[in-house]
């Protein structure tokens, strides 16, 4: 059963509406769905019910639910991935691999050595793009809690953030002393929270973003002999937490 994206999901109102432009093209132009036609709706936070398509017009689709809706609790362990923007490949690739293996946000990283520097305008671009990617990618995996893209802001910025005491910070990196990526997840204490993931850019992170990430709790680890491009680095990891941790369906 085809599947879309329903904001109102939760809100007491009939009937629904969804008024998404890219979802309203899809339903009406893309799959000629017809009034009378059964779909599934999601909100990206949980929630999933069955419709039915009770109006059409441009603007947007008239739906009524066939059930009560059903609610999901995420996972108790958030994975987060906190990326440098590459210089070459499209960080819209890793929003959407990452989405399918089950990243719960994603946060893109200015760095030292990114050649990427956006300016204030071109961040809420991206913003816009990333998470059109996300929720695409979300639906295509049949996700049900879509994870969070933040605004592109400096690594500083995202340790502060991150750098709790219920979190676990990760980095992957060139130099120094290094523990295993398998060995430091296996050290980790369970307990709920975050796993977070710092991905440097091509040229890996300046020796004083290595000494501020350290200092602030994070544990630098190593992928393995080879080095790895930003998006191999990503996914490699974000795979392998998922696999180990588990994250939100």
């Amino acid at each position: 059963m085809h599947r879309f994206y329903c904001a109102a999901l939760l809100q007491q109102q009939e009937p629904l509406v969804i008024d998404d432009p890219d979802e309203v093209h899809h339903i009406a132009r893309v799959l000629r769905l017809r009034p009378g036609d059964a779909v599934e709706l999601i909100n990206g936070q949980g929630a999933l019910g069955a419709a039915r398509i009770i109006g059409i017009s441009k603007q947007h689709i008239q739906v009524e639910l066939l059930e009560e809706v059903r609610s999901f609790l995420p996972s108790p362990v958030k994975i987060i991935l906190a990326c440098a923007l590459p210089k070459r490949s499209k960080f819209e690739d890793i929003i959407e691999k990452c989405t399918q293996l089950g990243v719960d946000e994603i946060v893109p990283l200015v760095t030292k050595r990114t050649e990427i520097v956006p300016s204030k305008e071109a961040v809420l671009r991206m913003g816009i793009r990333f998470n059109k990617v996300a929720l695409s990618a979300s639906k295509q995996c049949q996700r049900l809690w879509f994870p969070v893209v933040y605004p592109a802001m400096a690594l500083e910025t995202a340790v502060d953030l991150f750098a709790k005491e219920s979190n676990a910070l990760y980095f992957p990196w060139l130099e120094g002393k290094r523990t295993l990526l398998k060995e430091a997840l296996d050290r980790r204490e369970p307990r709920p929270g975050a796993v977070v993931f710092f991905i440097g850019p091509e040229g890996d992170f300046s020796p004083e973003e290595a000494d501020y990430t350290i200092r602030k709790g994070a544990v630098p680890v190593s992928l393995g002999e080879t080095v790895l491009r930003v998006e191999t680095a990503a996914v490699a990891v974000i795979s392998y937490a998922h696999f180990i941790i588990g994250g939100s369906d």
